[in-house]
């Protein structure tokens, strides 16, 4: 019977660090969102295409959004191996999202003040996926226990 509520106890922790985590990953998600969000549709409304604003804003967001998960979502070390690996999973979004942009853009002629936000809501599931594999792979149930 120890066990059983040894094993509920851990599921009970694990499952509470999960929506904790879901929690504070959708706040930072939502600042580099509407970050990026606001210099594309700003940068647009001046004349800049959505290809060199999303570039731009990648590029600008990217180390922020690293910098603020690393430290308040995941709450692990930052890292140059890291880094690379949250990188590499938020530009793995990018044909997906310069693909929606160009159907909402040149297909349905959407504003790219409506067209942005609505790639944005789309993508969210696909990048905390990422980077949850980037900076949290350390997670107990994933780990390789040594041998004894």
């Amino acid at each position: 019977m120890r066990n059983c509520s040894t094993l509920q106890v851990l599921y009970n922790r694990l499952a509470r660090a999960a929506v904790e985590r879901t929690t504070r990953y959708t706040l930072v998600g939502a600042v580099c969102a509407l970050a990026s969000n606001v210099m594309i549709i700003l940068g647009s409304w001046m004349g800049g295409d959505y290809i060199t604003l999303s570039i731009l804003a990648f590029i600008i967001v990217t180390p922020c959004g690293y910098l603020m998960h690393a430290r308040f979502t995941f709450g692990v070390a930052r890292s140059w191996h890291e880094f690379i690996r949250f990188s590499s999973g938020v530009a793995a979004s990018l044909p997906l999202y310069f693909l929606m942009m160009a159907i909402l853009c040149s297909g349905l002629r959407l504003p790219v003040a409506v067209a942005v936000p609505v790639t944005t809501v789309a993508l969210y599931i696909w990048n905390y996926l990422a980077a949850h594999w980037a900076l949290r792979s350390r997670l107990p149930f994933g780990r390789q226990r040594p041998a004894s």
